[in-house]
């Protein structure tokens, strides 16, 4: 028992597991149908206490079912696993444990107490891949079982949430309730349930992840910013002399001899002039685009477009795009076509999401760290499984350096040494600009790396598995194949001798990630089930997470000390770093629920509304208020049809006015942080301002559906909206945002533009 806040004991499913292994022999005379026979008759119940008899029987019989379709025998470790996420916990179980195995035991136990289960991951390979390995599993049961992921049809979608398990990725659920949330008809919608859900990853997912808002956005009718002109303007401009970057990297301010410069350039205008602060944006933005965006670390060019990349997750983030003019400065900077604006159609956190669950379980190898985190935000507990055999890795001291050339060949160095011995060696790097450095280094030194990233993820498995090969070298983002064994020897393990003997693999970490939990997934690559492994960190102080995060009197130790600063002073300076850099997530998460409350409310306030609207007679009834004698005549020659076209009619101004409302408010947080000037709470005053935004809402909504409904003609019911002239979005894509209590980068630039109108026009500050 770890008896950490918001951890629990699992002891008390050890004689669950006991009473399970009394059933193994009568089980293994069984034929596959007796054995499916077996797992229907049990009247199994999910998501609380568990009953001891029941649950025994299930673990035996899952247990039987795994090793006769998968090959794997479930530990006794695995099966505590089980029952901690049937009964409602999240779950900590080191690397190569078998986490997969077990949210596959759990979820065949939720489907065979009559529920529906999602299996939710990181990204779409680990769904795809989890859902083939565990088919012939789920067959032997007489479990359903599909998985969706990005390039998943409508249709395919429809049906694949009419299984009884659903692997899939987080995101994909939340797209897929984004996009309900417009459809008119019952046809139109995918549907996904919410009985039961099993989070993969679950600190990543749940606490991580559950900071950024879903997005979905729209087409607009706006043309395309064109800044062809800004672009060129910002890549004369020089650093420090033309503009500064703050000190957490985050926003880029033009100087008054920058601004002087531009002004110049453009003809001797007055950029604050109010004819010209659209182009005072537009430089800003490109400016943004060339500084502070970072082209192979927040995004790829590739097939003449751009594709983001989520940093968290080092791939590539499939239909997503930066919101507002961002997208469109970058496109410039990388002279490619401009694509026009989008309109954000509505939004959802994860957390809601996963809240909406009525059941919530997960695993990871690193839950107990955020146990009060999850407890907090969700109020599910928490606790370890330990490992089926002893852990032998061996942890070395972080080496420590002062600036990035030092500490590359320092890597390169540690790497030809283990490379030279025969010892599989993985990197793990930042991003994927590091990782394809470091190939280039190691190949100069003769050292051929495999290189798994953003830009190659689909060859993960085949990388990644092949990571503990004798003396291979791999270089991998951090999402460095997560779910996915290295096997010492490789994947048929026939070396597996050799590289026992030369140490194990060795995992070298290029830096710390901004959680401590990063770095220990990482670092847990390595010593699986019991093998042999080492791992180290190679950082220099001149990396991002320390100059984004230490104070500045730390900065300024570290430039005065140089190569005196002591091997203590310089892990102590790291270490704050990074328990900064925890901090500032965990107030971010705290952040993002506060604000998304009202929004929530009145969220769930509207599609209860809508549904209404859109299955039965409410529209009908509103405007048969407003326009009574109009909607009468209609009735009387096109009967029923009239209906029909009132609900689309309603259901449209109704999403017209909830995109509205959620620009409105958009715009009201940008600025909402100038309250505490006044002494006001910023969250407090969101919310009432928020509030009083809402009123009226509804009957907003039908005096536009009244007004346009007012002008139909006869002929007109029936028609299609868009050829009325009401036209909905005609694609959507989801927006690549981050929710930052310090403001976002574009908030920054909002407020830095403020500043700077109070200053030059206003004369206020």
């Amino acid at each position: 028992m770890l008896r950490l806040p918001g951890t629990a004991s699992f002891r008390r499913f050890g004689s669950i597991v006991e009473v399970a292994r009394t059933h193994a022999d009568q089980l293994l005379g069984l034929s596959d149908q007796e054995l499916r026979a077996e797992a229907g008759s049990l009247s199994l119940e999910t998501g609380g206490s568990l009953d001891a008899e029941t649950t025994a029987r299930f673990l035996a019989v899952a247990r039987e079912a795994a090793a006769r379709t998968v090959g794997l025998k479930a530990f006794d470790e695995q099966l505590v696993a089980c029952c901690a996420l049937l009964s409602g916990h999240a779950v900590e179980m080191d690397t190569g444990e078998g986490k997969t195995l077990v949210g596959a035991l759990a979820a065949a136990g939720h489907a065979l107490a009559d529920r529906q289960v999602h299996v939710l991951s990181v990204n779409d390979y680990l769904a795809e891949r989890d859902a083939g390995w565990t088919a012939p599993f789920f067959a032997l049961l007489g479990v359903s079982v599909a998985w969706v992921g990005q390039h998943t049809t409508t249709e395919q979608r429809r049906r694949a949430y009419r299984c009884d398990v659903v692997y899939a990725p987080v995101s994909e659920v939340g797209f897929d309730v984004l996009r309900d949330r417009f459809a008119v008809a019952d046809g139109e919608r995918v549907s996904p349930g919410f009985d039961a859900a099993i989070v993969d990853e679950a600190d990543a997912v749940m606490i991580d992840e559950a900071m950024v808002p879903l997005v979905l956005a729209g087409t607009s009718d706006h043309n395309a910013d064109d800044f062809t002109e800004a672009t060129l303007l910002v890549e004369e401009l020089e650093a420090e002399r033309d503009f500064t970057v703050d000190a957490d990297h985050a926003t880029v301010t033009l100087t008054d001899t920058g601004l002087d410069r531009l002004e110049a350039k453009l003809g001797g205008v007055n950029l604050y002039e109010g004819e010209h602060i659209a182009t005072l944006t537009r430089i800003n933005l490109a400016l943004h685009a060339r500084v502070l965006v970072r082209r192979d670390v927040d995004y790829l060019v590739t097939d003449g477009g751009i594709k983001l990349i989520n940093t968290a997750r080092g791939r590539v983030a499939h239909m997503q795009r930066w919101p507002d003019g961002l997208h469109a400065a970058i496109e410039a900077k990388e002279r490619l076509s401009v694509t026009a604006p989008g309109v954000i159609l509505d939004q959802i956190t994860i957390q809601d999401l996963l809240l909406s669950y009525r059941s919530l379980s997960g695993m990871s190898g690193t839950v107990t760290a955020v146990a009060e985190d999850l407890i907090e935000f969700y109020e599910l507990p928490s606790g370890r499984v330990e490992r089926h055999r002893p852990n032998i890795r061996v942890d070395e001291p972080d080496c420590i350096l002062l600036i990035t050339a030092d500490r590359f060949r320092s890597i390169v160095d540690e790497v030809r040494k283990r490379h030279d011995d025969g010892q599989p060696v993985l990197i793990g790097t930042q991003n994927v600009a590091e990782s394809e450095t470091l190939a280039e280094l190691l190949a100069y030194e003769g050292l051929q790396a495999r290189v798994l990233n953003a830009k190659n993820d689909a060859e993960e498995a085949a990388i990644i598995a092949r990571a503990g090969e004798y003396a291979a070298v791999t270089i991998s983002t951090q999402m460095s194949g997560r779910g996915t064994d290295i096997r010492l020897g490789g994947t048929d393990e026939h070396d597996r001798n050799r590289v026992v003997a030369a140490g194990g693999l060795a995992v070298i970490a290029t830096g710390r990630y901004p959680s401590r939990r990063l770095d220990e997934q990482l670092r847990g690559r390595a010593g699986r089930q019991g093998d042999p492994g080492t791992s180290l960190s190679i950082i220099s102080l001149d990396d991002d997470l320390v100059q984004t995060n230490v104070p500045t009197h730390m900065v300024i130790a570290i430039e005065r000390a140089g190569e005196t600063l002591t091997a203590k002073r310089r892990q102590k300076i790291v270490n704050a770093a990074q328990r900064i850099a925890e901090g500032i997530r965990l107030d971010r998460h705290r952040n993002t629920w506060t604000y998304n409350r009202a929004i929530t409310a009145q969220r769930t306030a509207v599609l209860a509304h809508r549904t209404e609207v859109t299955t039965g007679d409410l529209a009908m009834i509103t405007l048969r208020e407003l326009i009574p004698d109009h909607l009468a005549a209609l009735e009387r020659l096109r009967g029923n049809a009239v209906t029909d076209m009132a609900r689309n009619i309603a259901a449209y101004y109704l999403d017209q006015h909830w995109t509205d409302h959620l620009a409105l408010l958009q715009e009201i947080r940008d600025g909402i942080h100038l309250r505490a000037l006044a002494g006001q709470r910023p969250v407090d005053e969101f919310h009432r301002i928020a509030l009083r935004k809402f009123q009226g809402f509804f009957d907003a909504v039908y005096q536009d559906a009244a007004a346009f409904t007012a002008d139909l003609r006869p002929e007109d019911i029936g028609q299609d909206l868009e050829a009325l002239g009401l036209r909905r979005p005609s694609a959507t894509w989801t927006y690549m945002v981050t929710d930052d209590p310090l403001g976002s980068p574009g908030d920054r630039l909002a407020k830095e533009l403020g500043k700077a109108w109070r200053t030059k026009v206003l004369r206020i500050e």
